[in-house]
């Protein structure tokens, strides 16, 4: 009896190290029986169990072979039957599961092992029947023969009974974790994001530490925009569930949260997590350059580009536009547009790209006209179009612009359009593109006109050239934009937190005006007068912009418009910040005085290379954004004030 019970014993451990993932261990227990009586049909089984694990399904077939001829049970047919199909034998493998069902057509595991193979060879409805077999048969608390019944059902496309299915897998079995990930995956794959994260949110109430629910529930916030939620949710996942993708995104949270040390930590331990994954060396490397990291930013993008085998085509074209990003911000500016054209490798084409040819900055026949196009931010918009002036001394142009830019664009280049062809201003085309024989995006200009220095300046858009003074008498009218959109995923670091912004209202002597969107006016601080009417354009922006003395923003389309404009713009600028403001593009002398308001803002200070009437003051450190803007608020206050001072004729 002793030794009975010891036989179970040991054989009970090798099927449990088994189910572990322990090989070793399952052999060792089954070999010691067979120690003890070499012809014991349950350890020859265990060992065949242990062959086709290691993927000696040769070896498996033997072994179970020999516990059949010493016990011809049906418990012993499906391990046979798997081994079988490992080696291609499926004919021979549904003859031996047959026996199988035969044998024990009450046994749940024998069902679902039938299921399985005649599913892989091919018999779905006989594999269909076999499944909801096994969930009828199986016990109350059985998740199993569910999530089994569930993934076949996925497997058929029969997507929403297979949620169901396991759905009631993870009610019958709450313990069992991996179903409700499964669950949420399917949902997810479903665009059912509302019930994905109920049922992360349940499976988080029984079992608050899963690490892998922690991670899915953070990775959706994360695709839905919410960062604070998303990297706490992640940061906890990491105590559990320290996987790749789990730090990856973390990483990725804080980066958008404006945390970069702790962006940069999460994304460096996902690197050595897994150092060939080019998507992840790419987040790294970019949280580098946004942190104002350039030269490490380029020995690691041309690292990646150097790399045998090369990563995907999507990450190479993502690595070479990056690489472009770090060359423009380092002055670079032949290479740099040569590589920032890879980001037409992963934008979406605009549909004129199917049925005109592009253009490669030549003349074009007689009659014939340019499509420009974009793609990107209206900011970017405004900061391109002195490149359309530029094509169109070569050719006729037709400008394809959004709608809240087209009245603004019909002021573009102003007298200077009188030595250029005609420029037509049209928004989002219906014509298919007839009146046009070649196209560029806006974006290519420089890249196509072969541009290797910044084109010297004179503003070009608005319907009057703003004027220093304008006429203008009392208190300095200034323009604010503290803040642009929330969806650009350096905002944090971008937009200045209202609280930072208290120390203007204490400059006297100034009217604050909002030039922000009207959208996101409910945004703003109590000192700060809106004056452009709602539904209006950038047009009626513009025309702001002409009533103030100065503007004063962050990096966002108000900078862009007032320096194209020609008024004066003092830009608030994260440390690091966008390629374009980098120091390789001051103005290498201090603009030239001149007796107005304009030289009164710039004095003491270089210009801009794009902008030449733009300041900028920078963040000195890489510091969290609540903490990153008190000194650039003292010293924009401080030249404020000696701004307000010199319009009344005081002491600076």
């Amino acid at each position: 009896m002793g030794e009975s019970r010891d036989r179970a014993a040991t054989l009970a451990r090798g099927y449990a190290a088994l189910g572990a993932g322990d090989a070793v261990g399952a052999r060792a227990c089954f070999a010691s029986m067979r120690a003890v009586d070499a012809a014991d049909p349950d350890a020859l089984h265990g060992l065949a169990c242990v062959a086709l694990a290691a993927g000696r399904p040769d070896l498996a077939i033997s072994l179970a072979g020999r516990a059949l001829r010493h016990a011809p049970g049906g418990h012993y047919h499906v391990v046979l039957a798997r081994a079988l199909l490992a080696r291609g034998h499926g004919d021979a493998a549904r003859v031996a599961i047959k026996r199988a069902i035969v044998s024990q057509p009450g046994n749940v595991s024998v069902v679902l092992a039938w299921a399985e193979i005649m599913e892989r060879t091919g018999d779905t409805l006989a594999a269909a029947r076999g499944f909801a077999r096994a969930v009828r048969l199986s016990g109350r608390h059985d998740g199993v023969s569910r999530a089994l019944h569930a993934r076949f059902l996925w497997r058929r496309g029969r997507r929403a009974t297979a949620v169901e299915q396991m759905r009631q897998a993870v009610q019958h079995a709450p313990d069992t974790g991996s179903y409700a990930h499964e669950l949420v995956d399917m949902l997810r794959a479903s665009g059912r994001e509302a019930e994905a994260e109920a049922v992360l949110r349940a499976r988080l109430d029984h079992a608050p530490d899963d690490g892998m629910a922690l991670s899915l529930l953070g990775t959706l916030l994360f695709a839905r925009g919410e960062m604070g939620p998303a990297a706490g949710l992640l940061q906890r996942a990491m105590t559990g569930h320290a996987c790749v993708e789990t730090c990856n995104n973390l990483g990725l949270a804080r980066m958008a949260l404006g945390d970069m040390a702790g962006a940069e930590a999460a994304l460096r331990q996902a690197r050595h997590m897994r150092p060939a994954d080019a998507r992840i060396t790419l987040n790294h490397l970019t949280g580098l350059f946004e942190s104002g990291r350039h030269a490490q930013a380029r020995t690691g993008y041309e690292a990646m580009l150097a790399r045998n085998p090369p990563p995907d085509a999507a990450t190479l074209a993502r690595a070479r536009f990056n690489l472009g990003v770090v060359r423009l911000a380092q002055g670079e500016l032949a290479s740099g547009w040569a590589l920032w054209e890879s980001r037409l490798a992963f934008l979406p084409p605009h549909p004129c790209a199917a049925v005109l040819p592009r253009w490669d900055g030549r003349a074009l026949p007689a009659g014939g006209r340019l499509l420009v196009h974009m793609a990107q931010g209206l900011g970017d918009a405004i900061h391109f179009l002195r490149y359309v002036l530029l094509a169109a001394r070569r050719v006729p142009v037709v400008l394809e612009v959004p709608p809240a830019l087209r009245r603004l664009a019909l002021t573009l280049g102003g007298a200077m359009r009188e030595t250029c062809h005609p420029i037509e201003i049209i928004t989002p085309d219906i014509n298919n593109h007839r009146y046009a024989c070649s196209q560029c995006d806006l974006f290519s200009l420089p890249h196509v006109l072969g541009m290797t220095e910044v084109p010297d300046f004179a503003p070009y858009l608005g319907t009057h050239a703003w004027r220093p003074g304008g006429g203008r008498t009392g208190k300095l009218r200034v323009g604010l934009c503290h803040a642009g959109n929330p969806a650009y995923r350096f905002d944090a670091r971008r937009s200045i937190p209202m609280a930072a912004l208290a120390p203007l209202a204490a400059v006297k002597d100034v009217t604050f005006i909002s030039l922000r969107p009207q959208a996101r006016a409910e945004a703003e601080p109590g000192f700060v007068r809106r004056e452009c009417a709602s539904g209006g354009d950038l047009l009626d922006t513009a025309r702001l912009v002409a009533t103030l003395d100065l503007v004063i923003s962050v990096d966002t389309l108000a900078a862009h418009l007032a320096g194209a404009m020609g008024c004066p713009v003092w830009l608030l600028n994260r440390f690091g910040g966008d390629w374009r403001w980098s120091p390789a593009f001051d103005a290498p002398a201090p603009l030239q005085p001149r007796p107005d308001i304009g030289a009164a803002a710039m004095a003491g200070h270089f210009g801009n290379r794009w902008y030449p009437g733009l300041r900028q003051f920078r963040q000195h450190r890489l510091a969290p954004p609540e903490q990153a803007w008190s000194e650039v608020m003292e010293e924009t206050c401080a030249a404020l004030r000696t701004l307000v001072a010199g319009r009344n004729g005081g002491p600076s």
